[in-house]
């Protein structure tokens, strides 16, 4: 009688090749891959510690203990979440308090995100991290607070003070969003060591200070600049030195979203040149075919031009004038709203579509338009 098959092995090297494939792991799915067999175990861990993101101060204080009874998932953490908020007594005890030096005392740390609570007066929470060498992207994200979404009784408002203990704290730095929050500056008397290269506000006040001074004495490393305010009328007095300032700056997105009919930085008498601009997004301006030349004029290097919005006044045929004239010689990506407001806003015919289109492969440039259904804001 033969013997029954034998049953397949899984090869203990392709278990990371696995856990690697799938981007969208649950908690629960790693409990249970842990489960069989004890070759799992160290990759899972790997996996499931690598970026632990804490929404209460029960998830803080859970993960504390877990890590004082096994201190070996200590060197697994490389990105933090920690957004926390109170419930509605606003108290905290000492436990929790413990627990949150604990996850802010941890080491070798290369990403950190602080919201909840934790977004209000943001600056203290970073000085009580313990290991900042490390850290290369930063993110205060005061969303919570800012949408009324704390269940705390005592009036909170997310904020930051950036000076020099911050900065010098953070010497390693590349990367700072800072989302939903009231922003101080406190001018430096010394170049700060972080060269930061990609600095995004989104829904950001500058309560007070220079904007500029955030990376004070090094500012040709700033390469990526991204604006989003609620106000289109307020997004100019920062934008403008920091432009002038920051001249290798390679990929600027500039958005509001009050929908006021309000020009574009580059509308103004003096626009501001930007000698090494590659990528252009301005959303929700009022924009015109004035407004393409000067963009053109501004940006000689300029490769990739959105200009969105349901307030831009450009037809289709002056897209086309601007695309034949060659302003922009070095143009490859093209990304325009699907219509013109007139006003009011109408979308162009399927006729309009096409003819822009032939004149962009004309000149071997994509054309990426909100009519089609591809995303266009994938790179951006």
């Amino acid at each position: 009688m033969d013997a029954p098959p034998a049953a397949p092995v899984l090869v203990d090297d392709l278990i990371p090749i696995i856990l690697e494939s799938e981007d969208h792991w649950w908690p629960r799915d790693f409990q249970r891959l842990a489960l069989v067999s004890p070759a799992w175990v160290s990759p899972v861990r790997k996996r499931l510690y690598a970026q632990p993101s804490l929404r209460s101060y029960r998830a803080c204080r859970l993960l504390a203990r877990t890590f004082a009874e096994n201190p070996e998932l200590l060197s697994y953490v490389q990105r933090l979440e920690l957004c926390p908020t109170a419930d509605e007594d606003g108290a905290l005890n000492e436990r929790e308090m413990q627990s949150l030096r604990c996850i802010l005392g941890l080491k070798g740390l290369k990403s950190v995100t602080l919201g909840g609570d934790l977004a209000v007066a943001a600056h203290r929470f970073l000085n009580v991290m313990v290991d900042t060498w490390t850290v290369s992207e930063l993110h205060i994200d005061g969303c919570i607070l800012a949408d009324g979404r704390s269940n705390s009784l005592v009036p909170t408002v997310p904020s930051l003070e950036w000076d020099d203990t911050i900065a010098f704290r953070f010497p390693n730095l590349r990367s700072l969003t800072l989302s939903n929050l009231l922003l101080t500056v406190v001018p430096s008397m010394m170049d700060r060591p972080a060269r930061i290269t990609h600095l995004t506000l989104n829904n950001v006040d500058v309560e007070f200070g220079f904007l500029p001074d955030i990376c004070h004495g090094s500012w040709d490393a700033l390469r990526d600049l991204r604006v989003i305010r609620g106000s289109a009328v307020n997004n100019h007095d920062d934008i403008r030195p920091m432009l002038e300032m920051c001249e290798n700056i390679a990929t600027l997105h500039l958005e509001a979203f009050d929908v006021l009919y309000y020009p574009c930085i580059f509308d103004e008498d003096e626009p501001p040149l930007c000698p090494n601009l590659r990528k252009l997004c301005v959303s929700s301006f009022d924009a015109n075919a004035q407004t393409l030349r000067a963009i053109a004029q501004a940006c000689p290097q300029l490769q990739d031009l959105a200009v969105l919005g349901r307030i831009v006044r450009v037809s289709p045929e002056e897209w086309g004038s601007f695309v034949s004239s060659r302003m922009s010689p070095f143009l490859q990506r093209l990304t325009v709203p699907a219509g013109t407001n007139q006003p009011p806003f109408a979308f162009w015919s399927s006729d309009e579509q096409e003819e822009l289109r032939k004149v962009c492969e004309g000149r071997s440039i994509t054309l990426a338009s909100l009519a089609s259904k591809n995303n266009v804001f994938t790179d951006w």
